[in-house]
């Protein structure tokens, strides 16, 4: 038995909707046929009419034709005004329209079976009857979209002639009238055969557009979530790093005060997991940044052998230590990017190639193409199945470290390189096989040498490897970080002024007398203010060029100081 929702049950008013839906759907297939249907109508009137001249008296045949175009011209002006006023199919007057319609078409068809049936000419009789049965089974595909219409039509039209032929009363005639009744109970169970599948098939339409609805929501709502979440860890990133930072920071400090092995090895252990853990730290952030898209990149010509040497230079210790060969084969090529951002998908291509790779070398090399540059970070390491070769930059996928093992990654490396590439609208590739090594490529266009911008940066003119006696101020408003760089640059035998905001930094400078040589500032600054405020105001205080570091970065920069 077919379940009743009950009145309060929280589905009913949803299977109203979607009851009204299938039948405004059926009202408009019964309205969508009329056109066709007028049209066969009178084709077959005419038709009817002139087979039936000089058989039937012509009174009758007169007065039935215009009866026929009487109710044709009423159907075609009620379907011009379905087509011009009706904004719900299923309203009252329409659906009495139809019923009303096809009650008139069927008391025009069932008259013909009446007032047209010639006596003594049987074959006019069949013409009448073929005519009529053909009608019924039109019916069928054009009615039983609504039942009451199709209901009210069929035995109008069809039921007259055959109580008609049964009335002849001799065996042929009644034979015809018995399957003219049979011909009825037919088309009367399919049509309900037809209008059962319509309605499950509507009704299943609009299950489906509302799941698709419901589906889409809820990925959109899924969408949104995860942007938010990307936004908010993008946004939060600053805050996010500064503990880690000061412990990167006190670390440091506490490694170079160490004088005992034992202690030592502790620190050490120490060290290489906060080295560790910011890496991967950092790796979360930037997908954070770059899914939420935060990250702008600043696109400029610059030459493409100082990012190349740089790379070399920074990963050499690490091939040696695995007995790699690191080879770099730079062109004197310009090209336009991101240095920063093309660095960093150069860099991870290098640390896989390095981290993959037991035996043999690993290479940098640049093919010159057409309008761009096409540089390949190969190896001849384990290599990728080309299954693999999409998959590799999805994120957290490794190859190779089914225990997780965080010291080869989190897999987060080419998912990293993939996005940045698709933000600086670079192509990336790979070329790999098992045990044939890897090629990892991406593909720069060329730039214009005459439009380098040839900048010293402030903050490494003039660097010098001993540090002793130059006077620093360090603003950031997180008193870790603030004390972990103190003691850092005091243990160098720097001259240090702390302080957490800008007019601290100012008065602190005045208190101490002296003009710092550098300044290390924090980005993000209390109550909206920037590091860029902090280093506007220290400059004009007292109008001094201050080289500038940025504290994020601080350690990075320092090191390069003391290479």
């Amino acid at each position: 038995m077919e379940a009743i929702a009950s009145p309060t049950s929280p589905s009913r008013p949803v299977a109203d909707t979607r009851a009204r839906q299938v039948l405004n759907e059926r009202i408009k297939v019964i309205y969508r046929y009329q056109p066709v249907l007028l049209v066969v109508n009178m084709v077959v009137a005419a038709a009817m009419v002139y087979g039936l001249w000089g058989v039937v008296a012509s009174i009758q045949l007169v007065v039935w034709s215009c009866a026929a175009l009487g109710t044709l011209l009423i159907r075609a002006a009620y379907f011009v005004a379905y087509r011009r006023l009706a904004r719900e199919p299923s309203q009252p007057v329409w659906m009495r329209g139809a019923v009303v319609c096809s009650a008139a078409s069927g008391v025009l068809w069932g008259a013909a079976g009446l007032l047209l049936f010639p006596p003594n000419a049987l074959e006019y009789q069949l013409f009448i009857l073929f005519i009529l049965m053909g009608m019924g089974a039109g019916a069928v595909s054009s009615l039983t979209a609504y039942m009451p219409a199709f209901y009210i039509f069929l035995p109008i039209a069809l039921f007259p002639i055959g109580v008609r032929l049964v009335q002849v009363n001799d065996p042929i005639h009644v034979a015809l009238g018995v399957m003219t009744f049979a011909y009825l109970g037919a088309l009367s169970f399919f049509g309900r055969t037809i209008n059962r599948t319509i309605t499950e098939s509507l009704s299943l339409r609009f299950e489906n557009i509302d799941l698709v609805r419901e589906l889409s929501e809820q990925r959109d709502e899924a969408e949104r979530a995860n942007v938010a979440k990307s936004k908010f860890l993008a946004a939060a990133s600053h805050d996010l790093r500064q503990p880690l930072h000061a412990l990167t920071l006190f670390t440091s400090a506490l490694d170079d005060r160490i004088k005992y092995p034992e202690v030592r090895k502790i620190v050490d252990n120490i060290s290489a997991s906060v080295r560790a853990l910011e890496k991967l730290f950092n790796a979360l952030l930037d997908i954070s940044r770059l899914d939420a898209g935060v990250l702008q990149p600043e696109i400029r010509h610059f030459r493409l052998q100082d990012v190349l040497y740089r790379l070399v230079n920074d990963y050499v210790a690490d091939a040696e230590a695995k007995r790699l060969t690191l080879t770099c084969q730079p062109r004197d090529l310009v090209v336009r990017s991101d240095p920063a951002l093309l660095e960093r998908i150069l860099r991870n291509y290098v640390s896989n190639a390095i981290r993959y790779t037991d035996k043999g070398e690993v290479s940098i090399t640049c093919a010159p193409l057409a309008d761009a540059v096409r540089i390949d970070v190969s190896d001849t390491g384990i290599g990728i199945a080309s299954p693999h070769h999409r998959e590799i930059f999805n994120e957290f996928h490794q190859l190779g470290n089914p225990e997780r093992d965080r010291t080869k990654g989190l897999g987060l490396g080419l998912a990293i390189v993939d996005r940045v590439a698709r933000l600086l609208n670079h192509s990336v590739s790979v070329d790999s096989a098992p045990g044939a090594g890897s090629r990892f490529s991406v593909t720069v266009p060329l730039g214009d040498a005459a439009q380098i911008a040839h900048e010293t940066p402030a903050e490494v003119a003039g660097a010098s490897h001993d540090l002793t006696g130059l006077c620093a101020v360090v603003v950031d408003d997180e008193i870790n970080v603030r004390d972990g760089m103190r003691i850092l640059l005091e243990q160098w035998g720097c001259d240090v002024i702390v302080a957490g905001s800008e007019d601290e930094a100012v008065a602190a400078v005045r208190e101490a007398g002296r003009v710092p040589d550098v300044a290390l500032v924090d980005y993000r600054l209390r109550d909206e203010r920037t590091g860029a405020h902090a280093i506007e105001r220290l400059r004009s205080e007292f109008g001094l060029a201050i080289s500038v570091l940025f504290t994020l970065r601080i350690l990075q920069r320092i090191l390069f100081l003391l290479e």
